[in-house]
């Protein structure tokens, strides 16, 4: 089912709450948080800021270890599953300056979606077919 519109901006609201209370957090608070997990890695191999760490364990009930766009999963030969809940995080983005360089000396942040490894499947002929 797609998400209302209504209910993507309560999601988007939910998102940035936690965002704001972990932001409250001292860092040590932070640090002891993020201590107390195993480090969250993209498929890409990196691992997600401390802060996008707290935000993935905050909005999941299961552990969580390997993270990925839609995209990136459909290209890693996995699919994200019907009906499966993407967790937000914070990207940043750039601004280019006229010569097409990339200036990151400000960056704005967006809401971005990830999924777990845990809510994917492989793609097999059956399921590209489906």
């Amino acid at each position: 089912d797609e998400m209302t519109k209504e209910e993507s901006a309560v999601r988007r609201t939910k998102i940035r709450q936690l965002a704001r209370g972990i932001s409250k957090m001292s860092e040590e608070q932070r640090t002891a948080m993020a201590l107390r997990m195993p480090a969250i890695l993209t498929i890409e191999g990196r691992a997600l800021s401390f802060f996008n760490q707290c935000l993935v364990v905050s909005q999941s009930e299961r552990p969580v270890t390997i993270v990925g766009g839609f995209k990136q999963w459909k290209t890693a030969g996995r699919m994200v599953r019907k009906g499966e809940h993407g967790l937000g995080i914070w990207v940043p983005t750039f601004h280019k300056s006229e010569d097409g360089q990339t200036v990151d000396d400000d960056p704005n942040f967006i809401i971005w979606y990830v999924f777990d490894v845990s809510q994917t499947e492989e793609i097999s002929s059956t399921t590209a077919a489906a």
